[in-house]
């Protein structure tokens, strides 16, 4: 069993929100980040006026 070299403290995790460790196979880039936050907000606009227009109306 390989074991990790040094000491890992968990204030280095928490204090400067640093990254986890990941698998050696993990393909995906370190810093991408999730589109689909920007994809709910980009679906949830047309809903949001609807209703502001509606709102008005009544």
């Amino acid at each position: 069993m390989s074991h990790p070299r040094g000491r890992v403290e968990l204030r280095r995790y928490v204090c400067r929100g640093g990254r986890v460790p990941r698998a050696c196979n993990d393909n995906r880039r370190a810093g991408a980040r999730h589109a689909w936050y920007w994809v709910l907000a980009a679906g949830a606009m047309p809903t949001l006026g609807l209703l502001a227009m509606l709102s008005q109306l009544l």
